[in-house]
């Protein structure tokens, strides 16, 4: 490995991967930025859908990935499990975010907790600017009141 792909991978290893839900709020409000609702659409029924964001379930996305999941993910899955349409839209969705790797990508879950990883993931397959949002929807809606 040469001395300047070290430094990129350390600096990149180094950068922040959470930002507050008022930056993530800014930067979506300004077009700066893709908030991406990776909750279940369970979820999106009991506290409602973000304007402007792209759904996309975080178990699925796991699942498109070819990574396992554990049994609680597998059930909420199964219980919800999609339709044709549903991995066609998922499909094409993934496609607009490869339209959109040199802008942050802000994932937002209930709590911040699978937007974390869905963040490591994400930056992991080559989008350096995946952020999870601090506190995930609860803080979304605390900062729009």
């Amino acid at each position: 490995m040469n001395p300047n792909s070290e430094r990129q991978a350390t600096a990149q290893a180094d950068a922040p991967i959470e930002c507050s839900a008022a930056e993530a709020l800014a930067l979506a409000r300004r077009g700066a930025a893709c908030l991406i609702d990776i909750r279940q659409p369970f979820e999106l029924e009991l506290k409602g859908t973000l304007p402007n964001a792209l759904h996309v379930p975080f178990f699925l996305f796991k699942q498109h990935l070819g990574l396992s999941l554990d049994e609680e993910e597998q059930e909420i899955l199964d219980a919800d499990a999609p339709g044709e349409l549903d991995k066609r839209e998922f499909v094409g969705t993934i496609e607009q975010l490869e339209q959109r790797r040199d802008i942050p990508l802000l994932l937002v879950c209930n709590s911040g907790r699978r937007s974390l990883i869905a963040a490591h993931l994400l930056r992991g397959i080559g989008y350096p600017q995946a952020y999870s949002v601090q506190g995930g929807m609860h803080a979304l809606l605390h900062e729009m009141a």
